[in-house]
């Protein structure tokens, strides 16, 4: 059968996965990707999560079943896609974004936030990044040769290393990367007001990337509280303790609405 194209697939189906509906959900997690990373990378979370929340992936182009399009990274279209489904929906949500992801999610929450036409984030999730403000100089990968950058995600671990390890992926995924580290490497944070929901920083007491002040200074984006949790793994933390982690993440939401299974 021939795949549907991008051009005609509907927007929800194009931008917005879901890999296991809840529809009686009364809380939603929409997650976005690592850098390179794409929706599938996160099949797992949704069982891994209480009933009562269902999980969203944010899948962007150049990827999985948007392949036909240039990869790219563009934030304003993101919060146009959350923007539209919590609308859809009108259920309490989470932003959550893994690595060069939580950039974005801190991106999608202060243009939702700023928006008195949408109910507002009830938590924003940053994985395995330090806030912007922390110092830390963003290394040029986005243009390094192929091996130098081969062996900078190797470095990394997890299934990313290992996807990129095969020939035929990283023929599709390589262009994806540089992409994605092209824009991580021109992230300026704009000034925006703190947010008023709570801000949940997560990350690998191994990550040599991730320090515990650039964690902790997440704390800045919000006039609510901020919570730092770390396990014993690296960057890519979750691919071997994802039952601990979404019962923390899912902890962190039921805090931030008074109660499990309470929509507010």
């Amino acid at each position: 059968m021939k795949p549907t194209s991008a051009a005609v697939r509907p927007l929800a189906a194009r931008e917005l996965v879901r890999p296991l509906p809840r529809p009686e959900a009364t809380a939603v997690v929409y997650c976005l990707p690592h850098a390179g990373g794409a929706a599938s990378a996160y099949r797992e979370w949704p069982s891994a999560l209480p009933d009562w929340v269902e999980f969203v992936a944010v899948q962007l182009p150049g990827r999985e079943h948007r392949i036909t399009e240039p990869p790219g990274v563009d934030p304003a279209r993101i919060a146009d896609c959350v923007r539209a489904d919590v609308r859809a929906h009108s259920r309490p949500y989470a932003v959550l974004g893994h690595s060069m992801g939580a950039l974005l999610a801190l991106e999608v929450a202060r243009t939702l936030s700023a928006d008195d036409q949408v109910r507002n984030p009830a938590l924003l999730a940053v994985s395995a990044m330090e806030h912007p403000s922390s110092g830390r100089p963003r290394p040029a990968l986005s243009r390094l040769p192929e091996a130098e950058l081969l062996a900078w995600v190797a470095g990394l671990g997890g299934s990313p290393a290992q996807a990129l390890a095969t020939p035929e992926l990283l023929e599709l995924l390589l262009p994806v990367l540089r992409s994605d580290l092209a824009w991580l490497e021109g992230y300026t944070a704009r000034p925006a007001p703190r947010l008023g929901c709570p801000i949940s920083a997560f990350a690998g007491e191994r990550d040599d990337h991730v320090a515990l002040p650039g964690l902790q200074a997440w704390a800045r984006e919000t006039d609510d509280t901020a919570t730092v949790r770390r396990y014993p793994s690296g960057h890519f933390y979750a691919d071997g303790q994802l039952p601990l982690v979404c019962r923390d993440l899912a902890d962190d939401l039921a805090d931030a609405l008074g109660a499990p299974g309470v929509a507010r």
